[in-house]
């Protein structure tokens, strides 16, 4: 049994050589959604964007109305 001493440390180096491979992985794909694990489809995303455009000043009121419309008419 003396001789079987040394697997124990590395199979504690393993488990925590995957503990910390899973958590990067996980940090990683989570980094493509915002906080709440939540992915906002393409149309939000627009919207957000013409909101900004809007808020800038790049386009007026009734560019903006248009434009919101023809994004909603899509849903």
């Amino acid at each position: 049994m003396h001789h079987c001493w040394p697997i124990f440390p590395f199979l504690f180096f393993l488990i925590i050589a995957g503990f910390i491979l899973s958590n990067r992985i996980m940090w990683r794909r989570s980094g493509r959604r915002n906080y709440r694990g939540y992915r906002p489809d393409d149309r939000s995303q627009a919207l957000m964007i013409l909101a900004k455009r809007l808020a800038t000043g790049e386009i007026d009121v009734n560019e903006y109305k248009t434009l919101k419309d023809v994004l909603e008419e899509k849903q």
